[in-house]
């Protein structure tokens, strides 16, 4: 009886990883739909000014999902913000990203 409640352990936590993967390539299908040819290199650096372009919203927008972590970045010298690429794609493939249809 262990072993059989053993192998469903390890069967949810693969449809889990599975889910999580799903989740990913969707998130980054639904990327290239919606931006076609400017796609997001995950390991760029970017503005805040372009996250906005990227994420058609505007750049106060951005800095709010900063400000709330749902977008990691890093405070500059000059006081700008700098986002990797990777945080931009993250967010993206977030299951909270709200819809934009």
């Amino acid at each position: 009886m262990a072993k059989s409640s053993k192998s469903l352990v390890s069967m949810d936590k693969i449809l889990e990883i599975l889910a999580s993967t799903i989740s990913i390539v969707l998130g980054l299908f639904g990327l290239s739909q919606h931006y076609g040819s400017n796609t997001i290199k995950p390991s760029s650096i970017y503005s805040s000014g372009d996250a906005a372009e990227f994420l058609k919203m505007a750049r106060l927008d951005v800095l709010k999902l900063i400000k709330s972590g749902a977008i990691q970045a890093t405070k500059g010298g000059n006081g700008n913000y700098l986002i990797v690429g990777q945080s931009l794609i993250n967010y993206l493939a977030s299951p909270t990203v709200p819809s934009t249809d």
